[in-house]
């Protein structure tokens, strides 16, 4: 197994914790790589090792060495500067140890989450300030070959933010027989015994005052331990203060009306037409194209940007920006225009763009339900961002930082956007129907909610969680954390390709993934875990979600939904289609959240392990085009409440479907 040859100069003061009597100069320099797990460097992940004691909300800062982290084939290090802006990992984030070749007889599997509670689990996550055990399951990174596999211990809820937690790994049996034998350096902290290693004795007063004691009360004996590390995560503070700042900074400036604003093109369709042989009825009597005028935070209006940063860390305004919009008025509106229509912001999927707002099956959908479509480009994660990142993957993944910081200034656009369309647009005469003379604006202003579908609910949780107006979005086949749906999904699979190009070892693929967890949460539903609706952000209205996804899915795994529900207080709607872990069920009729999921008999399985399903007869599509998923979606919007449409669990065939 590989190790790596360079040693930082960090000074022992820096790590979070008490020094030890022996004193640093005796020792010699701390090194780069934590001794707690030297089968390779970062492991454990994530560490207090790699955090210092900082005035911070949650009193450290992430300070990893530059000479820990992995090199690709071309020798480009991965820079850690953007992490160690932050004062704690992701309150989702995986937890790595390099265990070799072991088994996972025993361990705490996705499938009975329960066994986090028993008194022989072989691993434990802890809260240490309550004491409370954390549930998760336990895997091996399959996506690695033999010998590269790391083992993953996953939170199915969100951790804390800005607080400490212990972990504890006993038992555990290698594939070949025997037991794991703990590393050297945690044997002597274990024991009592001596080293000469600084990582590891300016530790040793910290682990025996803390660390074992917290573990102990917990049902782990120390002389049981083969590992165990703390670590602290992300405050709430640095978890959201840029993108909070953008956001108000910038409605400040356009105020109710919503940002300046052109109509580009207006495109009409005769909504009286019978169509032709093979063809659709029309449905969109007009599209709409424009573009806004926006505060731009990020250093250019362009893919690979970051946000800007002044002497206080915050973002600030770098001149003015673009955002183009699309709408679309359906026939049954402009037909008759008095009664209004409600308005729907539409989130595009993976790396699309607001062009996804004409496919047919939703201009269909509005057409019978006479609503509005408002749709834009989601910077950062759009058709035009695609290039640039496959670019930073191949040469330097150090940049990665630049998905979730320019779709933070999406996320902000799209508050533009919504704040445009129930602000000047609606009484601008492209949007008004009627006699010539006498025409009407069909946009109801007080009617709106949010529908985003895979990308756009995965990060469309992110954008409902700072949205200071919409009360309630529906988030299609979607989840959180990226950390858990990428080795998931078959739509990661060309960007792995790439990784798996870069990287000799798949550990470090893996370890850079956990990595980019911290750096995603602030535009992603993951961030969002405890603030959607349990504690919402400052100026933030608690929402109400409804999440309909699909068993078998080979893009956005269900376990993100799973984790989604348990977070966000929403029933796993009656008839189930199967238990879920954590979630209750409820029977229809009631206001509120809610996770509804369609088993497809023709679909693909879902593996146990952390690889996509069969992505032939995929679910993924499916549940959108649902009739009954669909008026379930309007009660919602609608009114709020959550009806059931299917008759028994919600089940259906691909083929017919969506295949």
């Amino acid at each position: 197994m590989r190790m790596w040859p360079l040693l930082a100069l960090l000074a022992c003061g820096g790590k979070n914790g008490d020094a030890n009597d022996t004193s640093p100069a005796e020792l010699g320099p701390s090194p780069a790589c934590d001794g707690l797990n030297d089968a390779m460097c970062m492991m454990p992940y994530p560490s207090s090792f790699y955090q210092a004691a900082a005035s911070t909300e949650s009193g450290v800062i992430n300070a990893i060495p530059p000479e820990a982290m992995p090199i690709n084939r071309d020798a480009v290090p991965v820079r850690p500067d953007t992490l160690n802006e932050l004062d704690g990992f992701s309150t989702l984030t995986p937890l790595l140890v390099d265990f070799g070749a072991v088994s996972l007889e025993g361990v705490i599997g996705h499938d009975d989450l329960d066994a986090y509670l028993a008194a022989d689990a072989k691993t434990v996550i802890l809260n240490a300030e309550t004491g409370e055990r954390v549930p998760h399951f336990v895997e091996l990174d399959l996506t690695a070959e033999p010998g590269e596999r790391l083992l993953i211990l996953r939170p199915v809820v969100a951790l804390a933010h800005g607080t400490r937690h212990v972990v504890g790994i006993r038992g555990m049996e290698l594939e070949a027989g025997g037991a794991v034998a703990p590393s050297p350096g945690f044997a002597a902290l274990r024991d009592g015994g001596s080293t000469d290693d600084a990582g590891i004795e300016t530790r040793r007063s910290r682990f025996d005052s803390e660390v074992f004691p917290a573990l102990e009360a917990a049902g782990f004996p120390r002389g049981e331990l083969q590992i165990a590390w703390d670590f602290t995560t992300i405050s709430r503070d640095h978890a959201f203060r840029r993108v909070l700042h953008i956001r108000d900074d910038a409605r400040a400036q356009w105020g109710d009306a919503g940002p300046t604003y052109v109509i580009d093109t207006i495109e009409d369709a005769d909504c009286t037409a019978e169509p032709k042989e093979g063809e659709e009825p029309v449905h969109i009597a007009r599209t709409i194209e424009g573009t806004m005028t926006v505060p731009l935070y990020t250093t250019t209006d362009s893919p690979g940007a970051m946000l800007t940063r002044g002497d206080d860390g915050l973002p600030f305004q770098n001149g003015t920006g673009e955002s183009q919009f699309l709408i679309r008025v359906p026939c049954s509106v402009a037909e008759n225009p008095e009664e209004g229509a409600f308005l729907l912001q539409y989130g595009h999927g993976l790396l699309g763009s607001r062009n996804e707002a004409r496919t047919s099956w939703l201009g269909e959908f509005v057409d019978e339900h006479r609503m509005v479509v408002f749709a834009q480009d989601w910077k950062g994660m759009s058709e035009y961002d695609a290039g640039y990142i496959t670019l930073m993957l191949t040469f330097d993944v150090s940049d990665f930082n630049v998905i979730p910081e320019r779709s933070m200034q999406g996320m902000v656009e799209l508050v533009g956007g919504l704040d445009l369309a129930r602000g000047a647009l609606v009484s601008d005469p492209a949007l008004a129907f009627g006699p010539e003379g006498a025409e009407v604006p069909v946009i109801d202003p007080e009617r709106f909610g949010y529908y985003g579908i895979s990308q756009g609910a995965i990060m469309g949780g992110a954008y409902l969680g700072i949205s200071p107006s919409h009360a309630r979005g529906v988030l299609g086949v979607g989840g959180m954390p990226y950390s858990i749906l990428l080795n998931r999904s078959a739509d990661f699979d060309p960007f792995f390709l790439v990784f798996q190009e870069k990287y000799t070892d798949g550990r470090d693929i893996q370890l850079i993934l956990s990595m980019f967890q911290t750096l995603w949460d602030p535009a992603e539903s993951g961030g969002y875990a405890h603030t959607l609706n349990a504690d919402p952000l400052p100026g933030t209205p608690p929402k109400d979600v409804l999440m309909q996804v699909a068993i078998g899915d080979a893009q956005v795994t269900t376990l993100g939904a799973h984790i989604s529900a348990r977070m966000w207080d929403a029933p796993v709607l009656a008839p189930q289609t199967r238990p879920v872990w954590g979630v209750e069920e409820a029977a229809p009729g009631y206001s509120g959240s809610a996770l509804v999921e369609w088993l497809y008999v023709d679909g693909p399985s879902e593996p146990f392990e952390n690889i996509p399903p069969d992505k032939e007869n995929d679910t993924h599509e499916c549940p959108r085009r649902e009739p009954a998923a669909q008026q379930q979606v309007v009660d919602f919007l609608f009114d709020g409440v959550v009806n059931q449409y299917c008759e028994g669990p919600c089940t259906g065939m691909v083929e017919g479907t969506c295949g």
